[in-house]
């Protein structure tokens, strides 16, 4: 059986690539598990301080295995339960997430790719939300990221069309933070993990914390005691 989940280490950077090429990436639930062991690793890991996120075969992820969650639990519930576990997984990690799309992010996959801290895609990439045209909606919680993202109308109007938004689109309305060619984006991940070296892994948490649960306070307060202070004034 292949392995859906791929991973290496590269300094302060942290490869997870889904790695399904037969099924175009697609989020089944070893795929899921899978992902989620390795979102884990790296958060125990105290040298990580960036997650590339991504997939092999130019394509991001193709969705959700639809017919692989039915043989799971007919309702429904396991798909969305795993798959809003998954992205809120994303979303708290202690160190920034990169979604590097190589190539299309579809359905859930474009799901995943919003519960990032950035998105970088490749030119020829898309962001396609075709729930509508399965019957559905976003199921782990891309509907309220979308709304953050893009606003209340647009994300209504990208998903009420099935819409396939590409790279420089998605970089011009908010989805994407910048056009990277797939054979650049480790490069562009390794550089983002090379500039956070500097900053204490623990500070860069609470401002992901922070910035998720708008409660700024608690996550100030939560570094506090560890506060790094310089040897003199102006140093």
């Amino acid at each position: 059986m292949s392995v859906p989940v791929r991973t290496e280490s590269h300094g302060a950077l942290r490869v997870i690539a889904l790695n399904d090429p037969p099924t175009r990436n697609a989020l089944g639930p070893l795929a899921a598990d899978r992902l989620a062991e390795a979102l884990v690793a790296a958060a125990d890991d105290p040298d990580a301080r960036l997650v590339m996120l991504t997939g092999d075969g130019g394509v991001f992820c193709s969705g959700a295995a639809i017919r692989a969650w039915e043989s799971a639990d007919g309702t429904g519930e396991t798909l969305t339960d795993v798959g809003t576990e998954l992205c809120e997984l994303i979303e708290r990690l202690p160190v920034p997430v990169v979604a590097a799309l190589p190539g299309h992010a579809v359905g859930g996959g474009a799901e995943l790719a919003l519960a990032a801290d950035w998105r970088i895609a490749d030119p020829a990439a898309e962001l396609r939300f075709v729930h509508t045209g399965f019957g559905l909606i976003p199921g782990f919680g891309g509907l309220a990221r979308l709304e953050l993202l893009a606003g209340r109308g647009r994300a209504l109007e990208l998903l009420a069309t099935r819409a396939q938004i590409g790279a420089e689109e998605a970089a011009r309305i908010g989805l994407a933070d910048a056009v990277v060619p797939a054979a650049d984006q480790l490069t562009w991940c390794l550089a983002r993990a090379e500039a956070m070296q500097g900053s204490a892994r623990g500070a860069v948490s609470a401002l992901k914390h922070a910035l998720w649960t708008g409660d700024e306070r608690s996550a100030f307060l939560h570094v506090w005691p560890d506060r790094q202070l310089p040897d003199r004034l102006g140093s």
